[in-house]
């Protein structure tokens, strides 16, 4: 639903969960969820909510106040409160958050050791998990599918783990072959956008020449080849399947011309996509 809160603007979403009392007895739950896309205007200020707040900053700048301490927060970082206390929250322009409220039978110990250790605004040296788990639950109630409340929990127990391994500079160890699982599912679900290097780095929170060392370790492929092999498998299926002209399986492939469709199929397959239909459907 659209967030009613001053200052949020246009494509901010937030979602709300109402707890089972299973999993208020056994898991750390969610109440609710959002992705924000606020002004200069926003601004939280609360006496009292009962929950913990997770608050990841995607762009921009703000403010933080818990204990009559006010903490600056930037790009990158992450917001932890105890929202059980008075506490505020401003953006300095634009800004753009994705954040959770939850709680659970130790989430006030999980909070103290943190703050303990690093205060309310936490350093990231690494962003990649942070945005993998909050989108995951985030992704629950966007798509409108089924609400695991166990996978939730799981999830919420990653970022507050994540929090306290950053908390002691110990950097979380990611397996690569994650890493690439995820980015070889992005590009099957947006075959037809432009899929450069530097989006796909950027996804994973690498440099796109790490990025590359580690796709081609994984898959042996180089990204751009990986991709392009599989626009071609898609247009193989399309050319073999379907009575669609060459030119429009170019692009709903997601090449952007057709000479470069009819080189780059050739190159990989050795013949024509003309021909590699006839000889399929003769």
């Amino acid at each position: 639903m659209k967030p009613m809160d001053l200052g949020v603007v246009a494509d901010s979403s937030i979602y709300f969960h109402n707890a089972s009392p299973q999993a208020k007895k056994m898991f750390y739950y969610l109440l609710c969820t959002g992705h924000y896309y606020c002004n200069s205007e926003y601004i939280v200020t609360r006496n009292k909510l009962d929950s913990f707040l997770l608050m990841y900053i995607k762009q921009g700048n703000g403010f933080v106040t818990c204990n009559h301490v006010t903490t600056p927060f930037h790009q990158g970082q992450v917001v932890l409160l105890d929202c059980y206390s008075p506490h505020s929250y401003s953006s300095d322009g634009d800004l753009e958050i994705y954040w959770i409220h939850f709680d659970g039978n130790t989430s006030r110990d999980y909070y103290e050791y943190i703050i303990s250790q690093s205060g309310n605004v936490i350093t990231l040296k690494d962003t990649y998990s942070m945005e993998k788990y909050l989108m995951k639950i985030y992704s629950f109630f966007q798509n409108n599918t089924k609400i695991h409340e166990a996978l939730i929990s799981k999830y919420i127990t990653n970022l507050l783990t994540d929090l306290i391994l950053f908390t002691n500079e110990i950097t979380p160890s990611y397996e690569h072959s994650d890493l690439v699982e995820d980015t070889i599912s992005y590009i099957c679900n947006n075959i037809t956008g432009t899929l450069s290097l530097e989006e796909l780095s950027l996804r994973v929170s690498l440099s796109p020449y790490y990025f590359t060392r580690v796709f081609k370790k994984e898959t042996g492929y180089t990204p751009h080849e990986y991709i392009i092999n599989a626009r071609i498998n898609v247009a193989k299926f399309y050319l073999k399947a379907t009575p669609y002209p060459v030119k429009e399986i170019c692009f709903s492939c997601g090449f952007t011309s057709e000479s470069n469709f009819c080189t780059s199929f050739k190159k990989v397959v050795g013949i024509t996509p003309s021909e590699y239909r006839i000889k399929f459907t003769q």
